[in-house]
């Protein structure tokens, strides 16, 4: 009877100890290099950065549930007479993750807090999906620093944003928690399927991002995300900024995850261009980077 005691005792204390481990995995991560990144510390959080070329800088900033390896298929082509910043987000990547403080406010100090480790007084910004509502914020923090702006799929309004029902479980505790535990990469690719047009493959290293997610930060930025875009429309928030940045909006036209007609909301702010690319999803410096890249250039080298 003793025996079977301590048994049930030890098997019980084994399964707490698991239990606690999954607890504190799904919450936080400690940062580390990855994609080819260094780590550099703020009084933020610590993040991975990559930094690649001279010249004038360019920051890049990629969306939800994403990485800098996003940007892997145009950073080098702008790294050819830019000085190229690429940030990993709070919860992404290699950058850590915390258990709380994802707010579009606070991911936007980060940005700023690393250019300013690095040197950097003025720089043009663009913005992936949730990335441009941070691109956004960080312009809202000193509109001064910003030369140009360019936002890739990024939400003009509040209502902007849909996800297929599963993935919009994964959002809801304690179901989304428990769920997340046991997602296969076939699951993941799937959700990360309605960020591209219909039909194109998904990067298996974009899997690996979606995995390097705690469950809180994956929650977290999501519902930030809402919040920020609620408040005030991003497109509202961009017009209100003096100085004006010159703004340049990239839209895929067959984008499922925001509605290229929000496009339209963009044209609103004063000076700004709409750009739609045909056939490309919600991710088209993925999908179509030559045309992304060909777009970026030329909004440049064009008179502010």
């Amino acid at each position: 009877m003793g025996k079977l005691v301590t048994g049930i005792v030890v098997g019980l204390c084994v399964i707490a100890l698991i239990a606690n481990m999954f607890w504190v995995d799904s919450r936080t991560r400690k940062a580390a290099p990855r994609d080819g990144g260094q780590v550099i510390d703020t009084q933020i959080v610590p993040a991975n950065i990559t930094i690649e070329g001279v010249g004038p800088t360019i920051v890049l900033i990629h969306g939800f549930g994403a990485a800098i390896d996003w940007w892997d298929d145009i950073a080098p082509g702008l790294a050819a007479d830019h000085r190229v910043i690429r940030i990993d987000l709070i919860g992404h990547g290699g950058t850590m993750a915390p258990r709380s403080g994802y707010s579009i406010e606070r991911q936007a100090m980060l940005v700023s807090a690393l250019l300013d480790r690095l040197g950097v007084d003025r720089f043009t910004v663009i913005g992936h999906s949730m990335g441009g509502e941070v691109a956004t914020a960080l312009a809202e923090i000193n509109p001064q620093r910003i030369e140009r702006m360019i936002l890739i799929d990024s939400p003009a309004i509040g209502e902007s944003g849909s996800f297929t029902i599963m993935t919009g479980v994964y959002f809801q505790r304690p179901l989304g928690e428990v769920l997340s535990y046991l997602e296969s990469d076939d699951a993941i690719r799937r959700g990360l399927a309605q960020g591209f047009a219909p039909g194109f493959p998904v990067p298996e290293k974009f899997v690996d991002d979606v995995k390097q997610l705690t469950y809180s930060a994956f929650r977290q930025a999501h519902d930030e995300s809402v919040t920020y875009r609620k408040t005030k429309p991003p497109y509202e928030r961009i017009a209100a900024l003096k100085p004006l940045p010159p703004l340049l909006a990239i839209f895929g036209t067959r984008d499922a995850i925001i509605s290229p007609d929000d496009a339209k909301f963009f044209e609103r702010v004063p000076g700004a261009k709409v750009t739609m690319i045909e056939g490309a999803g919600h991710s088209p410096m993925v999908e179509s980077p030559t045309k992304v890249l060909e777009l970026i250039r030329s909004f440049l080298r064009s008179a502010p």
